[in-house]
């Protein structure tokens, strides 16, 4: 009879602890959800705004030049020294900040040209993706480090 006794015990605590575990989870689960759902809707958002066309150069048809004479030397062309951009050292943001990167992210970040988090902002989902590595944790948290680097990247803009 103590046999009994003990498994129907076990069995009890077992099941109770199963109702546990899963209302834990299915709570985590739907948090992930409405997160995803408010990452989505930002991007939604931002997708929708008007954006500025690009200015380009129009370029304008030159002349096709002669070939002078073989018995005149040809002209040097002299390109116009183009000046040097300004230091983005005084401009790199601490990309660690965003929740999530690391400093290798970091450097993976600043290797591929992104080093503001403007410049993070405007990324896609899919270079992020591209840039980092295709992982399950960076496929799951794109959108998030990108919502991220939008806020902070607000914030600066506020200062």
């Amino acid at each position: 009879m103590r046999v009994v006794k003990v498994f129907f015990l076990g069995f009890l605590y077992g099941w109770f602890m199963k109702l546990i575990l899963d209302e834990i989870y299915t709570k985590d689960k739907y948090r992930m959800i409405t997160n995803e759902n408010e990452a989505l809707r930002d991007r939604i958002r931002i997708l929708e705004q008007p954006r500025p066309l690009e200015t380009r150069p129009i370029m304008q048809a030159q002349p096709q030049p002669t070939s002078p004479p073989a018995d005149q030397p040809k002209p040097v062309q002299i390109k116009p020294a183009q000046p040097k951009p300004a230091s983005t050292r005084s401009q790199k943001d601490d990309l660690k900040l965003v929740k999530g990167i690391g400093p290798q992210m970091e450097k993976k970040l600043n290797a591929a040209g992104v080093t503001t988090f403007e410049q993070m902002s405007r990324l896609t989902t899919t270079d992020l993706q591209n840039i980092l590595g295709i992982s399950k944790r960076v496929v799951q948290s794109a959108d998030n480090l990108i919502t991220q680097a939008k806020q902070f990247a607000q914030k600066k803009t506020k200062r």
